[in-house]
């Protein structure tokens, strides 16, 4: 063993033990639906780190929320060519390096074994692994966080240049990730101005303060002008920050969940659509258009406005989230963390619910332990302190939720170490009265954050059921989405867009008379909910009750004219009518609701294409191309009009485009031999599509016939 090794044994340690966990989880967790379907925040940010590598690396708007991560994400992507497993499994490497950056830290400020004991606290954290696993930004926060206070307890110890501008610059990184924890600067610049404002290096300090500012400010500052160059506006990192606080104060919150009177947050409203209904909510109120600045000020404005009308109702609810705060509970938000127990027998020991919710329940009441028994040494862990207790009214201002109280943990952790060996050494030395007191502080801590308060304390069933049937539908396995529906029907049986989403898989399976009663359920729910209207069309429609179809399509868009698919749907069903001029109208209409989307002109190019009106099909098409990749369809549509005006290659070069989207679509195989028939090519070529046609499509009778025809067949 070198000595490099045996110096850093403890470190590879812990490494070692929280990677091997990790990857154990990792490997267990594989078997849940969702693995590979992210959803909410994780869809989101796999989605923009997708556009990043798409090509969209500045984007178009005010960033909504600190960009950081995504663009990490985007670069785990492509050093791992996309893959869902190995990006998770790099995040967990990461995580494992958190753990050995709490040890340091642990040793620092206290002593090797209180960092050994927090390290492999960190290791066997139950939560953190969990969020770990998934793409949300405490992956990276985490870690940039336990930088910035190790290279601070450095630079405050030797007042070098370097550490005061490696903390800074890290804060500013972790900043552009979460703002949160800008939060902390002024308790950190007050701290050190008392530290040193009697001594003879109080100059050197502050300059060095100016060098931890300005590094602070480097990261936050790139993107503020990036902000200024894409909207026009000064937004320092993002635009969440009022929309948040008032979803945190407003008079229906409840301080675990995302509630607004103005905007209905539930299943129906995917967290891709959220920034523009808030939005849509906010310049309706105004009754004028907001800029990204101008909606931030108008969330924060409502929400400083309810603190002010309501402040017993303020202090009402942030006495609550405090509670929830301090309570061993783990509220989940993106996905249920109890229930994900059952996807990996290794998780459901690091965390379980009772007799105490481990794991938060278990260590805090040791970190207050710690709290008291090193009280002594105050002076020397206000940096701990102001990263453990300071961070809170970060958290407790807006919701409080297990993925935003992680940022505490590491410093929790650190002191419920220094809890543990506290208690160790007085039961070593036979001091039984310290003890015996601090096991007391323990006891009632104990009791207390492992109870329920308030609404904290229970699952949403409905929602896990409603999840795991997304994540099924995602993989077309139909069966198990219609039965998770129904599992999330038993405790929200009103629901519309439950309702919706079971009688839509329904009829996906073609089981129309559940799928209309479900459909029916939910449009008499909630009358405004469109998406049944349109769901009931779709079973019309397949049904060939045209006339029915087409009543519930303009239904839907009475409801909500703002439904780009549900014009696309009735433009086509009026194509199947022959009703070109209605047809026309609507296809108009949608590409006037989104001019950046494919969809609309592909569908006007295949209608004129039926008109005769062959220049302006392919015009529509062309410009279909430039906004979105064609269908099989599409591509065949496109195709019949090269072939009605003669002009047989670029035909067959668009039908080879339709099999390789589609290599079990009959009728293109069918359509490339009449074409090839047509236009006089050698009849070994007409053969071979006639023969693919009938190997796809057996009883498919007009290539059937035409086979008779040739000698041999």
């Amino acid at each position: 063993m070198t000595d490099r090794i045996r110096k850093n044994i403890w470190p590879l340690a812990i490494f070692l033990a929280a990677f091997l966990l990790r990857l154990v989880y990792l490997m267990q967790y594989r078997s849940n639906p969702a693995f590979e379907h992210p959803m909410v925040d994780e869809l989101w940010h796999i989605n923009w780190a997708r556009d990043i590598l798409g090509g969209d690396i500045i984007g178009h708007e005010a960033y909504f929320r600190g960009p950081l991560y995504p663009y990490f994400l985007a670069f785990l992507q492509a050093i791992t060519g996309k893959s869902i497993f190995f990006t998770r499994l790099i995040q967990m490497i990461i995580g494992s390096l958190s753990a050995v950056l709490v040890y340091y830290a642990g040793r620092k400020l206290f002593n090797r074994n209180v960092g050994i004991i927090a390290g492999f606290a960190f290791a066997i954290y139950g939560t953190m692994i969990f969020y770990e696993a998934m793409f949300l930004i405490p992956v990276i926060y985490i870690p940039l966080t336990l930088l910035t206070f190790l290279y601070l307890l450095k630079a405050v110890e030797h007042n070098l240049p370097i550490s005061w501008f490696l903390s800074g610059l890290f804060m500013g990184l972790a900043a552009i990730a979460r703002p949160n924890i800008l939060f902390l600067v002024p308790f950190i610049i007050i701290w050190l101005f008392f530290k040193f404002f009697k001594t003879a290096e109080i100059k050197s300090y502050f300059k060095s303060g100016i060098v931890y500012i300005a590094a602070i400010l480097i990261p936050i500052l790139c993107v503020s002008i990036r902000n200024i160059a894409v909207t026009g506006e000064f937004i320092l990192i993002s635009s969440q920050g009022g929309v948040n606080l008032y979803i945190g104060n407003n008079p229906h919150t409840d301080g675990l969940t995302m509630l607004m009177p103005e905007v209905a947050i539930d299943e129906s409203l995917p967290w891709s659509e959220f920034t523009g209904a808030t939005k849509a909510a906010a310049e309706r109120i105004t009754g004028k258009q907001l800029t990204p600045a101008e909606e931030s000020s108008f969330w924060t404005g409502k929400a400083v406005d309810f603190i002010a009308e309501h402040p017993g109702k303020f202090l009402e609810i942030t006495f609550k989230k405090l509670v929830y705060f301090l309570n061993g509970f783990e509220n989940s938000d993106n996905a249920d963390i109890y229930f994900s127990r059952q996807f990996s027998s290794l998780f459901s020991i690091l965390l379980w619910r009772e007799p105490v919710f481990f794991p938060f329940g278990f260590f805090l009441p040791l970190a207050v332990v710690g709290l008291v028994a090193t009280w002594k040494n105050r002076k020397a862990l206000i940096p701990l302190y102001i990263f453990m207790i300071g961070y809170i009214p970060t958290v407790i201002l807006f919701l409080v939720t297990a993925r935003h109280r992680l940022p505490v943990i590491p410093f929790v952790l650190i002191m419920a170490a220094a809890g543990i060996y506290q208690l160790y050494q007085l039961i070593k030395n036979r001091n039984w009265i310290k003890a015996g007191a601090l096991g007391l502080i323990f006891v009632v801590v104990l009791m207390l954050v492992n109870r329920t308060y308030f609404e904290i304390g229970f699952q949403n069933e409905s929602q896990i059921h409603f999840n795991l049937a997304l994540a099924h539908e995602r993989d077309n396995n139909l069966p198990e989405a219609e039965k998770e529906y129904k599992l999330a029907l038993r405790t929200n049986p009103a629901s519309p867009t439950i309702l919706n989403n079971l009688g839509y898989v329904q009829y996906l399976q073609h089981k129309h008379a559940e799928a209309l009663n479900n459909f029916g359920l939910a449009s008499k729910s909630d009358p405004q909910f469109a998406q049944a209207y349109h769901n009931t069309a779709l079973v019309y429609e397949a049904e060939g009750n045209y006339s029915e179809a087409q009543q519930l399509y303009r239904q839907a868009l009475n409801v909500d004219p703002s439904m780009y698919q549900t014009y696309i749907n009735l433009g086509d069903l009026y194509i199947r009518m022959k009703d070109y001029q209605n047809a026309e109208a609507v296809l108009r209409q949608a590409v006037d609701m989104n001019p950046k989307s494919g969809r609309a002109y592909f569908k006007l190019g295949s209608l004129y294409g039926r008109m005769g009106d062959f220049t302006k099909a392919e015009e529509y098409f062309n410009k279909g191309q430039g906004w979105g990749s064609p269908t099989a369809g599409d591509y065949v549509n496109w195709a019949n009009i090269y072939y009605a005006t003669s002009r047989p290659e670029q035909a067959l070069d668009l039908y080879h485009k339709a099999t390789a989207a589609a290599p079990d679509f009959a009728q293109v195989y069918f359509n490339m031999a009449i074409t090839f028939q047509r236009y006089g090519y050698p009849a070994d070529s007409t053969l071979y599509y006639l023969r693919k046609t009938v190997e796809v499509e057996p009883n498919h009778a007009q290539a059937r016939q035409l086979l008779q025809e040739y000698p041999g067949n």
